[in-house]
């Protein structure tokens, strides 16, 4: 397999720590947390981009995307300036990366709501879909212009195949937008991997790998090592698969997203990577 995985699981390591991490693991994929705190935030400058990208390049690393914290469906506060931050945060991000030599950037829906869950989508929502589409049709230029599509999360207020969908039919079709599988939300929202596999067959980018616990009586999940949850890791894989090899991709890659910045008492990166090349053998 193409083995990636996100920087969110080893916060504060430097670019060099992070290189060898991935040589030590096998890994020949990144997706670059775009943060505070990291070697890659919005506000790096022109010569240390040009030094991660030389260095990534030099070990032979494939950024698969910038994780930016972009929220595209975020509601507008009041003003000129809050109502264009968004966008400007947008543009500014598939700028980064660009010059990363990152080919996507990820974004999250962020409509700030709970998921329509139900068989009717409230007005607040509905409404929160129109403005990202807006939103992701207006970077179209640039991304274009940059080489850089944009990524949409299965997440937060969008967690589901369906909900991102919603956003999906709205954009025009020229606009460059796929998205990532984050493999966790569909499920504990009660979506079937097969219908979340069919609803984005069309636009899937590539998938993100965790594993964990239904918490009884919740869709709240207690995050394990990969292989000791309860997703169907192997069924996803499986699926997620299947559409790169639709396409002709018969090698896709798989990218473990551990979340050891929120959850510091997580076993180390290394670990999970471990785990999750043993689950999917």
């Amino acid at each position: 397999m193409r083995l990636a995985f996100s920087t969110l699981g080893c916060p504060g390591l430097s670019l060099a720590q992070v290189v060898e991490l991935a040589r030590s693991s096998g890994a020949t994929g990144l997706e670059l947390r775009a943060a505070e705190g990291e070697f890659v935030h919005p506000n790096i400058s022109a010569k240390e981009r040009a030094v991660v990208a030389r260095t990534l390049s030099d070990a032979g690393l494939t950024v698969l995307a910038l994780a930016s914290y972009v929220r595209v469906c975020a509601a507008p506060g009041t003003g000129r300036g809050a109502t264009w931050a968004v966008e400007d945060a947008l543009r500014s991000a598939v700028e980064l990366a660009a010059d990363l030599g990152a080919a996507n950037v990820r974004v999250f829906p962020g409509a700030g709501l709970d998921p329509a869950l139900g068989d009717v989508v409230p007005p607040r929502m509905a409404e929160a879909d129109r403005l990202g589409a807006r939103r992701l049709d207006a970077a179209a230029g640039a991304a274009r212009d940059s080489g850089v599509t944009l990524l949409l999360e299965t997440h937060d207020s969008h967690p589901r195949g369906e909900d991102v969908a919603r956003i999906l039919a709205q954009i025009d079709p020229a606009t460059p937008v796929q998205v990532i599988w984050d493999l966790m939300h569909p499920w504990r929202h009660d979506e079937a991997p097969q219908r979340t596999a069919g609803l984005l067959a069309a636009s899937l980018a590539y998938a993100q790998y965790k594993d964990g616990r239904r918490i009884p009586g919740t869709n709240d999940v207690a995050l394990t090592l990969p292989g000791e949850g309860e997703l169907p890791l192997r069924t996803m894989r499986n699926l997620a698969g299947g559409i790169a090899n639709a396409r002709g991709d018969d090698d896709p890659w798989v990218s473990l997203e551990w979340e050891r910045a929120w959850h510091p008492e997580l076993p180390p990166l290394a670990d999970a990577l471990a785990a999750l090349k043993a689950v999917l053998a």
